[in-house]
């Protein structure tokens, strides 16, 4: 898999998303997942829900911006963060793509390191 460079205070993500790696329909079903759990997320949060319109374009912007990850992840980030301190206020895209984010670093972190290349001498 390749990898983009990251700024050091950046963890390395992989070039393709998980939403890359699957079919049209898969994609379909993983992008409607992503908006059913982000309803089911912020379904306590609303004081006065929105219009079906304005619900759908904030639903719409949630699926983009969480694509990238697995299901797994989401739904884990999701439960994450209603276990967190910040869970009292509703939580915004970037609430959740961090959680999902700060995992992945630390399973990186967690793997061991690969060996070092052999050192040529040109002998």
């Amino acid at each position: 898999m390749t990898t983009v460079p990251a700024k050091a205070s950046q963890p390395i993500l992989p070039a393709r998303s998980y939403a890359q790696s699957l079919g049209s329909q898969e994609r379909f079903k993983h992008r409607a997942f992503i908006a059913f759990r982000i309803e089911a997320l912020l379904d306590g949060y609303w004081q006065t829900r929105p219009e079906e319109m304005v619900k759908d374009m904030i639903l719409s912007d949630w699926v983009e911006a969480l694509e990238d990850f697995a299901p797994e992840e989401i739904d884990a980030a999701c439960k994450a963060y209603l276990r967190g301190d910040a869970r009292a206020r509703k939580p915004k895209t970037g609430d959740i793509v961090e959680i999902m984010v700060a995992k992945r670093t630390e399973i990186r972190r967690s793997l061991p390191k690969p060996p070092d290349p052999p050192i040529v001498t040109g002998k």
